[in-house]
């Protein structure tokens, strides 16, 4: 509200104070005006005033003469008595005294002064005679009239002689009023020509005035304008307002603080762009190589499969570097940043003008490359050939770090075009190319398969239904036995199996490395322990089953939780499991991966009198100096080597070798997967006194399984 007023003030100032100079500059002339002519009337009054008192000094002298002549003539004919002559002395001396007093204001009249003093003078010297002959004619009149007529006579000399003053007087004064008036008039006409010549110049004045603060206001109005137009158009952050910062720095008033406002908008502006370009880089590039990244790629494909101008092909290329992990694992992750670094820009070498490149991923990269072909057979050989110089070019030696490392890429190739699929699936169409160019051998390139993808919705939807099983109570347990070599039952082990509503039973080998990639592994390796610690706490209350130990097989993932020790431990607490009975089951790279901290897990554990048997042994490379130091009970022989025992005499010296280390480290062995008696006899020539497999007992429900037992 208060800058609205200000520019209306702006706008209003010219105006203002062309009106307040005009009503001023009229009011003095018209002040000058009246002065001029007061004085002019006052001299007027005052010049008439003094020709009304000649007129009537003339007229009461001429009146009173006459009377004296009068009085006179009736005094010497005895016409009047002395009484009356004397009324009548008296009254001529007063009447005399009266106009003597009149003579003295005439005598001390600036105008008579100023046309003829020396006729003043005169005239009151003749009329001081000329009262003193009357009062003295009048006085003897009665008593000598003939010295009266002689007094007159004398008086009436002085009378005669003023009356000529009193004559040239009053031409004087005629002339002299006539002289005033000219001159008034010529003095109103002098102001009135200098009121008027102030007038234009003060006009001029005041028009330069108005037109240099309507200059000095438009220029910075206009200033205003053009700043608050490149705010409303220039959207850069590099936007500069030299006229306004000038304006700030040389007014105080509203145009400095209008000029305050709006470089703080342009601050705030151009700090809004800043973030919003750092936003945009954030959320659209890469950080480490500059490059777009995933979003931006999938923004660019929504794009363009949008697009109505789309009528070639599109090949969308997926790069992956081959072995990058062992390049982090080496020379750490600063070098592995170098090297992407580097990769990046050779990628960029590499492609046409046109092509996006994208970074999607840790060490993956993406092109959309633009085909000129709208036959799909000439594209893909098209999509090709750019793909396999893309690779050709990126295989070598790459210097980082003062060493050199042997790069190779795998390319994975999506064809699109006629907006027939979303960025999403074209994304995992590329990288699902690129899978199949990596299990093809690496440094190769692969072009996407339907029916790959089709694999890929039946993992996501069993992924799914996967996580709803334990809410669902579709998991439970199968029990396969385990024997001595007497054919008696000593143990069991607990394997997992999903009764699906719809499906049946699903395959261990479909769900359990779903589980284990996903992390479900941990809530159903928990109900696993769970209800296998129940089922050993119901089984201590049949002589049939009590001695019976049951494995559970713990995945590497619920091993390393930090609270398994003590997730275990309230477990068996609950189901009051005795000690010895439960037995956990550990393939060789869960054991060996962090030994220590595998260590201290499992000394924990085996005080609360948890077995440890090692899973699968002989699969992976377990070394004898950790072996002897892990709290192990058991290790068990891999079927795979049992299954060639017969036929195959490397497999054979293998399981005697195992059977020898482990009664060495004073181990309890055991052989799984036997299912021949040749088998089974083999193994316990050499030593091995205890077996699973189908020759026993196959994995069964419980109820089969404890039926079984009582058999």
């Amino acid at each position: 509200m208060r800058a609205g007023k200000t520019i209306l003030m702006m706008f209003l100032l010219p105006a203002l104070l062309v009106l307040f100079m005009g009503i001023l500059l009229g009011y003095l002339s018209l002040n000058s005006l009246r002065q001029q002519q007061l004085q002019g009337s006052a001299a007027l009054a005052l010049d008439l005033a003094t020709i009304h008192q000649e007129a009537g000094f003339n007229r009461d002298i001429a009146q009173l003469h006459s009377r004296v002549i009068d009085v006179l003539d009736g005094a010497r004919r005895r016409d009047l008595s002395e009484i009356q002559v004397y009324y009548a002395h008296r009254d001529f001396v007063d009447e005399l005294a009266e106009i003597g007093k009149r003579v003295q204001q005439l005598r001390q009249s600036s105008l008579l002064k100023e046309v003829n003093h020396n006729s003043v003078t005169r005239l009151a010297e003749e009329f001081e005679a000329y009262r003193s002959m009357v009062i003295m004619a009048t006085e003897i009149a009665s008593i000598d009239p003939d010295t009266a007529n002689r007094f007159f006579a004398q008086a009436q000399q002085s009378y005669n002689e003023f009356s000529q003053f009193t004559g040239r007087i009053s031409v004087l004064l005629t002339e002299r009023a006539m002289q005033r008036e000219q001159e008034i008039k010529a003095g109103h006409d002098s102001t009135f020509f200098r009121i008027l010549l102030l007038s234009i110049a003060a006009a001029l004045i005041i028009a330069l005035l108005v037109i240099l603060v309507a200059r000095m206001i438009s220029c910075r109005v206009r200033s205003i304008a053009d700043a608050l137009s490149q705010l409303a158009y220039n959207q850069s952050a590099n936007l500069r307002l030299p006229e306004i910062e000038r304006l700030q720095r040389t007014s105080k008033g509203e145009f400095g603080r209008i000029a305050g406002v709006l470089l703080g908008f342009r601050d705030d502006m151009v700090r809004r762009i800043e973030a919003e370009a750092a936003n945009h880089r954030l959320i659209f590039y890469d950080a480490l190589t500059e490059l777009p990244n995933r979003r931006m790629l999938e923004e660019q494909l929504t794009h363009l499969t949008n697009s109505e101008r789309m009528k070639n092909y599109y090949a969308l290329l997926w790069i992956d570097l081959d072995r990058f992990k062992l390049l982090n694992d080496l020379h750490g992750h600063q070098a592995g940043d170098h090297c992407l670094f580097e990769l990046a820009q050779k990628i960029r070498t590499l492609l046409r003008e046109g092509d996006l490149l994208a970074r999607v991923g840790g060490d993956e990269f993406a092109v959309l490359v633009e085909l000129p072909q709208s036959d799909r057979s000439l594209a893909a050989r098209e999509a090709e050939q750019i793909a396999q110089s893309i690779r050709a070019g990126l295989e070598g030696e790459y210097e980082i770090d003062n060493f050199s490392h042997f790069l190779t890429v795998s390319i994975g190739i999506a064809l699109f075009t006629d907006r027939q699929f979303e960025s999403e699936a074209l994304l995992g169409q590329a990288e699902l190319a690129k899978y199949q160019a990596k299990e093809a051998g690496r440094n190769t390139l692969s072009f996407y398969d339907p029916q790959i993808q089709a694999e890929i919705s039946q993992r996501a939807e069993l992924e799914n239904e996967l996580r709803q099983a334990i809410d669902r109570n579709e998991l439970e347990l199968f029990y396969q036995l385990q024997y001595d070599h007497n054919g008696r039952a000593i143990g069991a082990e607990a394997l997992l199996r999903w009764r699906h509503t719809e499906k049946g039973l699903v395959s261990p080998a479909q769900f359990i490395p779903l589980a284990e990639e996903t992390g479900l592994i941990v809530p159903i390796g928990s109900w696993v322990l769970k209800t296998a610690c129940e089922q050993l706490c119901h089984w201590q209350n049949n002589s049939a089953t009590a001695h019976l130990q049951l494995a559970v097989n713990v995945s590497a993932r619920q091993f390393r939780q930090p609270e398994f020790v003590a997730e275990v431990e309230a477990i068996m607490q609950q189901s009051a499991v005795p000690a010895g009975k439960l037995k956990i089951e550990l393939t060789e790279s869960t054991v060996l991966d962090y030994v220590e901290e595998t260590i201290n897990k499992m000394a924990l554990l085996r005080k609360q009198g948890v077995k440890f048997s090692m899973d699968d042994f002989g699969t992976g490379y377990s070394s004898l100096q950790y072996l002897k130091r892990l709290p192990l009970d058991q290790i068990k022989i891999d079927q795979s080597f049992v299954r060639d025992i017969t036929t195959d005499n490397d497999d054979a010296a293998i399981i005697k070798t195992i059977i020898a280390m482990g009664h060495a480290l004073s181990l309890d062995v055991i052989a799984e997967g036997v299912e021949t008696e040749q088998q089974r006899a083999i193994l316990e020539a050499y030593g091995c006194l205890h077996y699973q497999g189908y020759l026993f007992a196959r994995p069964l429900p419980l109820a089969e399984c404890e039926q079984l037992l009582h058999a």
